[in-house]
């Protein structure tokens, strides 16, 4: 079933064009100029609440209306089939940062299933070429601006972290400080560790967290981020490091879509991590065993596989 799901979901550059029409809609929508009669601000209010109370109700009320019964093998599966599809197109939606009119996306779907299309596969293919060329111009325009923004406030997070006592540089350009010498073995590139962290962004927003997980992770130090291969090694088991990772040592100019409440990560950030180093895996001897949980700090940071 996945590798047929995989298949029938189709690309993302279709999951797009099914969303195009009613982001070229908003945008026209926010070009119409203004008029030039203002109503007064409680009746402003008043009609704003009641249209979004009545479309509320609708919408609740739309929902309930087509709500089907699941009551056999056959129809679970397809329901979990268009399940799979909404949720892969959701996803790619909200990365390309897409607003689809939902409408007239499963008008477009349904519609298109029973043979009906109102757009021939001509203007599809039109309305398609156009759409992704849009996408993708808005995406590279992102793309820069997210880059130029993150550099600036890189150098800057960078330049005051130098500034305090203890900070080290190294020849890479990673940025460190001990908080915890530990009193075990430093590992080594090929070792395999065990780990709780916390990894932020330079403006403080988490991206990742081991204790909120409640769990250490556990990394081999060669299948990690440049950063973190070089920086673990060098406390020993039982201590603390803080990370600041440039951009060339961390995902470079990479994107990584947020998890849950997590931040997401844009091109060319500096990574910022907080790491204890409670073991290195097959290592008994070095691995301290701590009768109290690894105190959770303010500051807080993350690695990844490359």
């Amino acid at each position: 079933m996945k590798s047929f799901i995989k298949m029938t979901l189709v690309s993302s550059a279709i999951v797009l064009a099914l969303a195009g029409c009613d982001d070229k809609k908003t945008t026209e929508e926010n070009k119409a100029p203004a008029t030039t009669t203002t109503a007064p601000a409680n009746s402003t209010e008043n009609a704003n609440t009641n249209a979004t109370e009545s479309k509320t109700e609708a919408t609740t009320a739309q929902n309930s209306a087509d709500k089907v019964t699941i009551s056999t093998d056959a129809q679970k599966e397809a329901y979990a089939l268009g399940s799979s599809f909404a949720n892969y197109m959701k996803s790619n939606l909200e990365q390309n940062e897409v607003t689809a009119d939902q409408e007239y996306l499963i008008s477009g779907f349904n519609e298109t299933m029973r043979g009906a299309s109102q757009l021939s596969q001509d203007e599809v293919k039109n309305v398609l070429d156009a759409f992704g060329k849009r996408i993708q111009e808005e995406s590279q325009a992102r793309f820069e601006k997210q880059k130029t923004e993150n550099t600036a406030a890189g150098e800057k997070y960078r330049e005051d972290f130098a500034k305090q006592e203890g900070v080290i540089k190294t020849k890479s350009g990673l940025m460190y400080k001990i908080l915890n010498e530990g009193t075990g073995r430093h590992p080594s590139a090929e070792d395999t560790v065990i780990v709780h962290y916390v990894g932020t962004l330079t403006d403080g927003r988490t991206f990742d967290s081991s204790y909120d997980r409640n769990e250490p992770a556990t990394f081999p130090l060669n299948g990690v981020i440049k950063g973190w291969t070089e920086g673990i090694q060098l406390v020993g088991v039982g201590g603390k490091i803080k990370l600041v990772v440039p951009p060339e040592l961390g995902y470079g100019d990479q994107s990584f879509p947020s998890q849950g409440d997590k931040a997401s990560i844009t091109p060319a950030s500096t990574l910022v991590f907080e790491v204890e180093l409670l073991g290195i895996d097959d290592d008994k001897e070095n691995n301290p065993v701590s009768s109290t949980e690894p105190e959770q700090t303010q500051e807080q940071n993350q690695p990844a596989a490359n």
